[in-house]
C-alpha cells in the first residue's frame, strides 16, 4: 500500500472511532422548545379549558377595519390570460 492510501485508512479509522460513542438524541430532547412554549403562554391551562363563545365585548371600529381590510384583499374575479402561455422543451433546430 502507498502512503495515501495508509493515511486516509487511518484519518477514517479514527473519525469512525471518534463518533462511535456519540449518542444520536439527548434523552431530554424537545424540552426546551415545550419549557419555551409553556414560558410563553399566558394562561396554560387555557388549552384544556377552552370558553363555550367568544367574548361578548369587542371594539366595533377594529372589528369593522378588519372587515374592510378582508374584503380589499378578496380578488376582483378572474383575470383572462390575453396571449396562449407555450412551453417549449429541447431546443430548436
Amino acid at each position: 500500500m502507498n502512503i495515501v492510501n495508509v493515511t486516509a485508512l487511518a484519518i477514517a479509522t479514527l473519525l469512525i472511532g471518534g463518533c462511535a460513542d456519540t449518542p444520536l438524541a439527548d434523552a431530554d430532547f424537545g424540552e426546551s422548545v415545550r419549557q419555551m412554549v409553556q414560558a410563553q403562554t399566558l394562561d396554560p391551562a387555557a388549552a384544556s379549558n377552552p370558553p363555550a363563545l367568544a367574548p361578548a365585548i369587542t371594539d366595533g371600529a377594529r372589528l369593522e377595519k378588519a372587515l374592510e381590510i378582508y374584503r380589499q384583499d378578496v380578488a376582483k374575479g378572474i383575470a383572462e390570460v390575453k396571449q396562449p402561455v407555450v412551453f417549449e422543451i429541447g431546443s430548436k433546430q
